[in-house]
């Protein structure tokens, strides 16, 4: 692909959702939208911005859609942020659509009615609300925000404030997408597809004023995929944040929502979703990407070299239109994928956070990459592209059909062969008896350097009769000829020790310390205590030799845990 315009200090902070090459002014010239999380809308032509809007709230996504089927008629620019969706005509605010209110739990409500007619006090208002969440009743906000309240002022202040207004709770949207309204093209009538908090799939009518059609599912949804005609016949396939993948179709009547027995349970949460055809493309946390068929069934899993970080269809027109699948990657390598076939690849500066693929002012099968510092790629891939090069490489490896070369059976090998025929069950007796005494000679080794500590993990506990779990960590620090030996101790035990001696044995020829042992008092349990020990090399050469640090029981000779260190050479000193 061939870079026709990169801008490292565009500082755009959006995602692949937020982010649409769109034909707004009908002379079949491309821009590009990007919805900014700093609250921005940014309109960018050719390699400048040509108009930046100030947007309400912080975008979580933004849409393109036709409302009417007109041959001049004008895309609307739907941007969903909080509890609304803002939609624009001509790059100008047109109309705001707000997402139903939740229904209040009825005790919720009671007491809040209670309250502000001081029926109840404050204090009473507040257990009531206590007893009501440890219950397992869904909370207003209103109710989370006054059991938040520390003090009596606080609240009393708080509920006098609600007086007189009117008690509602409203959810925001988490993902949106659009739906083609009869038939399938670019400028078709489609409506608008809003996933909420409170687990509900709305679909709008393709004015963007009103609900046609909802489904509740179990768990919030977070991406969604698109197929079929809202007329016709359709399916919603939505990955919710329960780490399930769900499915919504029409029902029978005009206007129902049927959510199918269809579910796909990944091992590991998503975190992209994409749609080509009818099959459903999606990478998950482990650095896998998966293929599913609409209807739930398993095609493929590829394991990426990285994790993914934003996934899109790429519609490479041609002679024929090539659907492929264009994958960032966390290592700053974009992939596109033919199927589970790789048919390209290349190495961008950033890791790449967004994308879109589509047609740039009049230059199709372009791409905008906005990179993880806020700078904005715009790529072109080549007309002369060979896209059919993974097809090559796809199977088994060529050296598979190369014969390994077999030596020729020996007069040695076939006597050891026959002998292993006739003493089958000899020689597995002898075998296992052997392990047996392997693992019996490498426990007993195991106790005895634990026993007589002179591992660095722990050893017995002495007076006490137990086993002790301390771990030494020590680390030098200095060029010379002073030296810093930085202890950490940690008990990994349930009880606390006390009263620990920590010293260091050290040639006297060779290194001098003022104070070569110190006492720990106590040593709480998963608590690390840090000891500083200085030591000073005095041999004329500056030589180093081995040093070991033992923590020791007043209780025991045996010590608790060793650690020995071999000490640097030392810079001679002046």
């Amino acid at each position: 692909m061939t870079t026709i315009w990169h801008d490292p200090v565009a500082s755009i902070k959006a995602h692949s959702s937020c982010v649409r090459l769109v034909d707004l002014n009908g002379d079949r010239s491309n821009i590009l939208l990007v919805a900014d999380d700093n609250k921005k809308m940014r309109v960018y032509k050719g390699t400048s911005v040509v108009a930046e809007h100030q947007l309400l709230d912080h975008p979580v996504s933004m849409c393109v859609f036709y409302t009417s089927g007109s041959s001049n008629s004008m895309p609307a620019v739907g941007i969903a942020g909080g509890s609304y969706v803002f939609i624009y005509r001509h790059l100008r605010p047109y109309f705001k659509f707000s997402l139903p209110c939740v229904e209040i739990d009825p005790q919720d409500e009671s007491i809040w009615q209670e309250m502000t007619s001081e029926q109840v006090n404050c204090e009473a208002g507040y257990q009531m609300l206590s007893q009501a969440r440890d219950g397992g009743a869904k909370l207003s906000s209103w109710s989370l925000d006054f059991l938040s309240l520390e003090k009596e002022e606080q609240r009393q202040a708080y509920v006098q404030a609600k007086k007189g207004v009117e008690h509602k709770q409203h959810t925001v949207v988490t993902c949106m997408e659009t739906m083609k309204k009869d038939h399938d093209a670019e400028d078709a009538v489609s409506s608008l597809v809003i996933g909420t908090e409170n687990n509900q799939v709305l679909i709008l009518d393709p004015s963007g004023s009103k609900v046609i059609c909802q489904a509740l599912l179990p768990s919030t949804p977070a991406m969604m995929a698109i197929t079929g005609l809202y007329d016709v016949e359709w399916r919603i396939v939505v990955a919710c944040r329960d780490g399930k993948i769900y499915t919504i179709k029409n029902g029978e009547s005009r206007g129902n929502a049927v959510v199918t027995g269809t579910v796909i349970e990944l091992e590991t949460q998503p975190n992209t979703l994409a749609r080509i055809e009818k099959y459903i493309y999606l990478t998950t946390m482990d650095g896998s990407l998966s293929c599913y068929h609409i209807k739930g069934r398993k095609v493929f899993s590829l394991s990426l070299p990285a994790p993914a970080t934003c996934l899109g269809v790429a519609k490479i027109s041609r002679s024929r239109t090539l659907e492929a699948l264009i994958v960032s990657l966390g290592n700053g390598e974009v992939r596109l994928y033919n199927g589970k076939h790789l048919i390209h690849s290349l190495q961008m500066d950033d890791v790449v956070v967004a994308m879109r693929w589509g047609q740039f002012g009049r230059e199709q099968n372009s791409c905008a990459f906005i990179g993880r510092s806020g700078s904005l790629t715009l790529k072109m891939m080549s007309r002369h592209a060979n896209l059919e090069k993974g097809d090559a490489i796809s199977g088994p490896p060529a050296e598979q059909d190369i014969p390994l070369k077999v030596p020729k059976k020996t007069k040695l090998f076939v006597e050891q062969s026959e002998r292993e025929v006739l003493n089958a069950t000899h020689m597995h007796r002898v075998f296992q008896r052997d392990l047996v005494k392997l693992r019996l000679t490498t426990a007993r080794s195991y106790v005895k350097v634990i026993t007589s500590g002179e591992g660095g993990g722990g050893g017995g506990g002495g007076g006490g009769g137990g086993v002790t779990n301390v771990r030494l960590n020590v680390s030098v620090v200095g060029l010379g000829p002073i030296f810093n030996l930085k202890v950490e101790v940690t008990n990994g035990g349930v009880a606390s020790l006390r009263d620990l001696p920590l010293s260091v044995i050290y040639n006297t020829s060779v290194y001098r310390s003022d104070r070569p042992a110190v006492d720990i008092p106590l040593l709480l349990s998963n608590v690390t205590v840090t000891v500083v020990l200085k030591l000073k090399n005095v041999h004329p050469e500056g030589a180093g030799e081995n040093v070991r640090v033992v923590l020791g029981n007043k209780k025991s000779s045996v010590p608790l845990a060793a650690a020995l260190i071999t000490m640097p050479m030392s810079e001679l000193e002046e």
